[in-house]
């Protein structure tokens, strides 16, 4: 863990702290939405526009896009067979 890591990690620890104790205090939890968000936004890995568009073309060579009607209907018939089983 990184220096802003910790630092964030301890802002979110001190606020859920500051919550727990006090938690009809609507300014702790609205400090503790705030660090918590923050550290989603740290932690979050981010790609580079760049990297995105290889990335899409990567996973296209890998498994093409299906229509949305193809895999509904092979989860159906999953969940079907399934059901059948249970009864």
């Amino acid at each position: 863990m990184d220096d802003q890591a910790a630092l964030i990690a301890r802002r979110v620890a001190l606020a859920a702290a500051a919550w727990f104790n006090a938690p009809a205090d609507v300014e702790a939890y609205r400090r503790l939405a705030a660090a918590v968000g923050e550290w989603n936004a740290y932690a979050s890995p981010q790609l580079q526009t760049s990297d995105v568009d290889e990335l899409l073309d990567d996973l296209a060579d890998v498994a093409p896009p299906t229509p949305m009607g193809e895999g509904v209907a092979e989860l159906e018939a999953v969940l079907r067979r399934q059901a059948r089983r249970e009864l």
